[in-house]
């Protein structure tokens, strides 16, 4: 499974776009990511930057549960740059069937249908995990975020007010589904 193509396509803005999962050489493309999604403070749940030892102890979890079947994890490279990634996390006992799903871009790809690509990717990838519903949760005011789920068929569980810390404010964290079968 490591480092398995799973799509190549050229972007809106004209870039040349892979879809893979991850290999054990891929943790400083993780560990620099990580760093700078945690400091632009973006809609995304870390708040900081991680130390390198916690991103390592992250990435080493997910690339055995990656061999484990229990996550899928695809990275994207735009023009041999890392770009962004996303994952699905299997459920445990009861909920062995579904996954809760997320992705996040660097800003300078964002816009450019790479998201949504990575979006389509994953859900075909869970569906060949069996995964029979996929979840997600999303920061309401992320409304790029909000219109590329629905676009995708996701519909809108309901909104918990104020459950996410964002800047000062409370935001509302809105809950997606989307059915596999």
């Amino acid at each position: 499974m490591a480092d398995r193509i799973v799509k190549r396509f050229t972007s809106k803005k004209g870039n040349e776009v892979v879809l893979r999962y991850p290999t054990p050489t891929d943790f400083a493309d993780m560990y620099s990511f990580a760093c700078d999604i945690g400091s632009e403070d973006t809609f995304v749940a870390l708040d900081a930057p991680p130390t390198e030892a916690e991103e390592h102890d992250f990435f080493e979890r997910m690339i055995r549960e990656v061999k484990e079947k229990e996550s899928i994890y695809l990275m994207a490279y735009v023009d041999g740059a890392f770009a962004g990634n996303g994952r699905v996390n299997r459920g445990k006992g009861r909920h062995r069937h579904t996954g809760s799903m997320g992705i996040s871009l660097r800003s300078a790809f964002r816009g450019g249908g790479i998201g949504t690509e990575l979006m389509k990717s994953l859900i075909d990838e869970a569906r060949t995990l069996g995964l029979r519903l996929l979840t997600l949760t999303c920061f309401e005011t992320n409304a790029p975020a909000l219109h590329v789920y629905e676009k995708l068929g996701f519909q809108k569980a309901g909104v918990i007010p104020g459950a996410i810390a964002y800047k000062g404010q409370y935001i509302g964290e809105v809950h997606y589904y989307l059915p596999l079968i």
